[in-house]
């Protein structure tokens, strides 16, 4: 095997592919990579990871949410609270 090597660049939304040397030896090159790529055992934890991560965030903002509605809610029954008072103070 030769000193052959590719390259693969990404824009937006296209891939530009160049390899340098002989290309048989290229595309060995590269199916070389892609096993290792496969046989990977790191991104198991990179899944868990993101995993873990995303439930976290979820816990977060839904805790988010909540607080915010029990602040809805107690504001509205405060008014309500008010006007009771403002009724019964007014109306005695």
């Amino acid at each position: 095997v030769g000193k052959a090597s590719y390259k693969i660049r990404e824009t937006k939304n296209m891939r530009h592919f160049t390899y340098s040397g002989n290309l048989e030896d290229a595309i060995e090159k590269a199916k070389r990579d892609l096993q290792k790529e496969k046989e990977n055992k790191e991104i198991a934890q990179w899944y868990w990871l993101y995993e873990k991560a995303k439930k976290a965030i979820n816990a977060h903002n839904k805790k988010i949410a909540n607080i915010e509605a029990f602040i809805r809610c107690a504001e509205e029954e405060q008014e309500k609270q008010k006007g009771k008072k403002d009724n019964e103070t007014t109306g005695s």
